[in-house]
């Protein structure tokens, strides 16, 4: 295995320690080393290609040939040269083995950014990738800081606590 694939796993195992979510490290991995999502996610979970076919084989068994590390370097390769594309029903499943949206896994382009009616209040947002290390809103870690080792007097009031919560929220839009 190269030196720098080690050093990744590495990476990506102390992350899991600390708590880290599959997805989480999974963009980290992703940022950080310019892997492709579907490599990112796999060794977010700390498997191997032949690992991820073993999982894959148990989980969903069908007669004919079974899923093999080299399926795994087929659908991480692609698009490119020598790559295969995993169908619609193969992404669904890996996203049941790696714990994210199918959506996820595919790499490319972010064509909202050229939105002319883009929602501004929605700018940063990364809702789907399940965040990052700046990704909390000012003051709401330090108050929920206070809240779990409050008690009495300390306890921030509840108007603080609901104008905090009132910024967070700002500008959602209910689910359709």
């Amino acid at each position: 295995m190269p030196v720098a694939v080690a050093r990744i796993r590495v990476e990506a195992r102390q992350l899991r320690e600390l708590g880290w979510s599959s997805r989480r490290i999974a963009r980290r991995l992703q940022a950080r080393h310019h892997l492709g999502a579907l490599v990112a996610f796999r060794l977010a979970q700390g498997w191997t290609q032949e690992e991820a076919a073993r999982r894959w084989n148990e989980r969903w068994p069908a007669p004919g040939p079974a899923k093999t590390g080299k399926t795994w370097s087929y659908w991480e390769a692609w698009p490119a040269r020598g790559g295969r594309a995993p169908s619609a029903a193969v992404l669904w499943r890996l996203a049941e083995l790696y714990r994210c949206r199918p959506g996820e896994l595919l790499d490319g382009p972010d064509f909202g950014q050229v939105d002319a009616g883009a929602d501004e209040s929605a700018a940063g947002c990364r809702c789907g990738a399940g965040g990052a290390e700046d990704d909390v809103s000012p003051g709401l870690l330090p108050l929920a800081a206070r809240l779990a080792t409050a008690s009495g007097p300390a306890a921030p009031p509840a108007a603080l606590i609901e104008e905090r919560l009132a910024a967070l929220v700002a500008g959602w839009a209910p689910a359709a």
